[in-house]
């Protein structure tokens, strides 16, 4: 992931709500935690079938009647699909010296429903293009906004806008030399 890019998760609201009864402001993600079962699992310490759950991993797509060739359609008009993937796991990649962005889509093989759709806007795109397009198919499908840091919000550009802003990617093409030093003295958390 170039540090220009801002990754984002889609959420689809209804299995939020579903879960929580409302929309959090945010959600768990526990990197030390994740890596920790990783670790474990690839040692043999832990049961194959043991999964680790959080907003990342939890199954928040089943309940919806979607069917991901409609979506991968939608997406198709945004940006090309990658030459790489599978039918359960779809590609799209934009990339040019001044424009880098991408999404993806997890299909569960067995049931055929989308499990999983993120996608990286380049922050130095002119008008934000993909970015703007992305965010008006999470409003079409009412979709919520995940970033890395389990912030979630509503789609429409104010308020990723504040997320942005938060990010190492903002950071970075806000002031180069600065973000780099302050990564160097441990000043930044890598996202």
């Amino acid at each position: 992931m170039a540090i220009w890019q801002f990754q984002l998760v889609i959420i689809p609201k209804k299995g939020i709500v579903e879960k929580f009864g409302q929309v959090p402001k945010k959600l768990e993600i526990d990197y030390e935690e994740r890596t920790e079962h990783y670790y474990l699992k690839k040692d043999g310490l832990i049961e194959e079938d043991d999964k680790f759950k959080d907003a990342l991993t939890q199954d928040w797509w089943s309940s919806l009647e979607l069917q991901p060739m409609e979506i991968i359609h939608q997406i198709d008009k945004n940006v090309r699909r990658a030459n790489y993937g599978s039918d359960s796991f779809v590609n799209w990649k934009f990339y040019s010296q001044e424009v880098d962005n991408d999404a993806s889509m997890a299909i569960n093989e067995e049931t055929g429903k989308i499990e999983e759709i993120r996608f990286r806007a380049d922050l130095r795109e002119e008008n934000l293009k993909f970015l703007k397009a992305m965010i008006e198919l999470a409003d079409k499908y009412e979709w919520l906004l995940m970033d890395m840091k389990g912030n979630l919000v509503n789609p429409n550009l104010k308020e990723i806008g504040r997320l942005i802003k938060l990010s190492n990617s903002y950071r970075f093409l806000k002031n180069p030399i600065k973000f780099l030093t302050d990564l160097g003295d441990k000043k930044i958390k890598i996202e």
